[in-house]
């Protein structure tokens, strides 16, 4: 199984699309320009960093999309079940592989529009420490988040098990639950709080809400094994001989 994880981990760092995706996301987010934003303080800076990230989620949406999508047409991952390789280490090791470049595509730009604003704006160690506790915590559950907005564009792939549709589904999904968050006024007193998608926009547009965190990493966990279960069973029936 650990063999099988390197060589997903190398055809994911050595496939044109996920390095696409990853500039064109970073370049994206490292030149749009934040409206309201001149000088920031080191709290401040932390929102900044990652305003834009539920924008940019479409870009890891797609990864998954591409790459579950090109190995069914591929027949890469029915080589595999050939071959005798279990379905559930097939399975485990290509998400883990995804989720790792989903961290990657999600979290590249954050961290350096941090790194450039803490150097532009000379940030106190003090204010580094103050501030280091919020940052850390955003990065771990927007990770989270990121990963289980993520698992629901694999579950659409292991249903069409093709790219077209798969694309077309997982943006179509995304672009809807945009519409639906933008329509609502207050995402705390609506029903669609409960998406990944809305617990992200309550974290990245501050202030925080009491208790945001645990309550978006409860959300972020139960989507992912939600989803990443239906899509094992969904590739556990799937004829692929």
């Amino acid at each position: 199984m650990v063999n099988l994880l390197r060589i997903e981990v190398y055809k994911l760092f050595q496939s044109k699309s996920f390095w696409i995706i990853f500039f064109i996301s970073t370049f994206i987010g490292v030149t749009i320009p934040l409206d309201g934003y001149g000088y920031t303080t080191q709290y401040e800076n932390v929102g900044a960093s990652f305003y834009n990230t539920c924008l940019l989620m479409i870009f890891p949406i797609l990864l998954g999309a591409l790459s579950f999508g090109n190995d069914f047409i591929d027949r890469t991952i029915n080589n595999a079940v050939c071959a005798g390789h279990s379905r559930a280490k097939i399975f485990i090791c290509k998400v883990l592989a995804y989720l790792i470049g989903v961290n990657i595509v999600l979290l590249s730009r954050p961290i350096i529009s941090i790194i450039a604003n803490n150097v532009s704006y000379r940030y106190t160690s003090y204010n580094l420490v103050i501030s280091g506790n919020i940052l850390v915590k955003t990065f771990l559950v927007i990770s989270l988040l990121g990963m289980a907005i993520s698992s629901v564009s694999l579950f659409i792939t292991f249903i069409f098990k093709d790219i077209g549709k798969s694309v077309g589904f997982s943006t179509g999904v995304y672009l809807m639950s945009v519409v639906l968050l933008n329509s609502t006024r207050d995402i705390m007193d609506n029903s669609f709080k409960v998406l990944p998608l809305a617990q992200m926009r309550l974290i990245l547009y501050r202030p925080i809400v009491p208790n945001q965190f645990g309550k978006a990493a409860l959300i972020g966990f139960i989507t992912i094994v939600l989803f990443l279960t239906a899509s094992y069973l969904c590739f556990k029936k799937s004829e692929l001989h």
